[in-house]
């Protein structure tokens, strides 16, 4: 895929910078229709920090912010200089799956040719103008403050400080409904769980599952369900089908501002009638919290089961031993009929408050199902206004964080455990 840089004499030959600005600026504003694109135009990132980075992953492109930037005349003569076997120029070479780091610093490195952030913005226009993929939206297109976004799909909203916060999202709150939200530092993070961000980890979902159990048992001793344990190793950086969320809007703004200070933050908000929440005890959150015991390929057998319209509700279940045995593993009485559909969907689960992180954070979760597409299917759980998704971005992340900590919303009140507590008491003495 060409993306025609006509800001550049040939660049656009280059399949490894075809790659990077597909995995950067293409998917993004393809399936969520808006992306953070600040860092590149405003130069928020440094040439120390690219080059840091570039080495933890021991890449090649080092090399791209170990000299001046090129002008961008110059940039074709700079990078086949710099990577000699980029030269060979033929439709069936396909570059190495680059990393999100190399992905980025590639991005970057072609923005800091340009001198100004005016030029990066016409340019990124210029981009997106000549991407056929996006032609059906190009007219929607808009920016704003480093953000370009499909203005028929998304609502935007850019906040900076608690007050706009409050004053913006006091409007979606009803009585007759639950209101969750979610905060993550990255704009451009897609909506899903951490065990959907690696497919190596996706792959090995059971393994890792059973390998914490088997090395920390004295951590699962109070754990009685499935549900249980993938929340314990949530808590503890495993991978897993969870994806934080909480009813405290304060606590997702925390986790908006807390870290990434090149780019905004964002604050999902996730509106849910009661009866759409489900509880640990519940046979649904039995069902696809067990999935983590079974091997990606049975899950897979599971799922196309599962969307098999000519098989019949008894018929699935006369497929799937395997998993109604364990389902009756933790609770004896489950009746063994699965609702195909159950299988395949997402659903939100309250959380025992047994821990208290979970307290502090006013913590809840989607529980994530075999669905192969799930940053689209967690996409409709995100607020909508007349038809558009309501996206709420944060700038000003450092002051904020000194407003939250004013109402007690810190990494030590959230974070309650004592290595936590005195790594926050440490950042205030340093």
């Amino acid at each position: 895929m060409s993306f025609f840089f006509f800001f550049f004499h040939n660049l656009e030959s280059i399949l490894t910078i075809n790659q990077a600005f597909s995995n950067i600026c293409l998917n993004k504003i393809l399936h969520d229709g808006y992306i953070d694109l600040s860092r590149y135009i405003f130069e928020k990132s440094s040439k120390a920090e690219m080059t840091y980075r570039l080495a933890l992953d021991k890449s090649k492109f080092i090399k791209l912010f170990q000299t001046d930037y090129p002008n961008k005349e110059y940039a074709y003569k700079i990078w086949c200089q710099l990577f000699p076997e980029e030269l060979e120029k033929s439709d069936i070479i396909v570059p190495k799956n680059l990393t999100a780091t190399e992905s980025e610093a590639i991005v970057y490195w072609v923005y800091m040719t340009m001198n100004t952030p005016e030029e990066r913005i016409e340019f990124t226009r210029t981009l997106f103008g000549n991407i056929k993929d996006l032609h059906h939206i190009n007219n929607h297109i808009k920016h704003q403050y480093g953000v370009f976004y499909n203005s028929e799909k998304i609502e935007l909203e850019i906040i900076s400080s608690i007050s706009k916060f409050n004053d913006y999202i006091s409007k979606y709150r009803k009585d007759d409904a639950l209101l969750f939200y979610r905060g993550h530092a990255d704009a451009n993070f897609c909506l899903q769980p951490s065990i959907s961000r690696n497919d190596k980890w996706q792959k090995n979902e059971r393994a890792m599952y059973n390998a914490l159990l088997i090395n920390c048992p004295d951590d699962f001793e109070k754990c009685h369900s499935h549900l249980e344990k993938l929340v314990e190793m949530q808590h503890y950086g495993l991978p897993t089908r969870l994806l934080d969320i909480t009813q405290n809007p304060l606590v997702a703004l925390y986790f908006a501002c807390e870290s990434k200070f090149d780019c905004y933050g964002e604050v999902i908000l996730i509106p849910a009638n009661k009866d759409q929440v489900k509880y640990p005890q519940g046979d649904t959150a039995s069902i696809l919290a067990s999935l983590a015991s079974f091997d990606y390929e049975v899950q897979q057998e599971f799922y196309k089961l599962a969307i098999d319209n000519s098989i019949s509700q008894e018929e699935f279940n006369n497929n799937v031993p395997r998993l109604l045995h364990e389902i009756r593993l933790e609770k004896p009485a489950f009746h063994p009929d699965i609702v195909k559909q159950n299988l395949i969907e997402n659903i939100i689960v309250l959380t025992l408050k047994n821990n208290r992180r979970i307290v502090k954070q006013d913590g809840a979760f989607i529980l994530c199902g075999l669905s192969n597409n799930n940053i689209e299917s967690l996409n409709k759980f995100r607020l909508k206004k007349k038809n558009k998704t309501v996206v709420i971005l944060v700038k000003n992340k450092e002051q904020i964080l000194k407003q939250l900590s004013n109402f007690s919303i810190n990494h030590a009140t959230l974070f309650p455990e004592i290595d936590c507590v005195a790594e926050h008491i440490k950042k205030i003495y340093s």
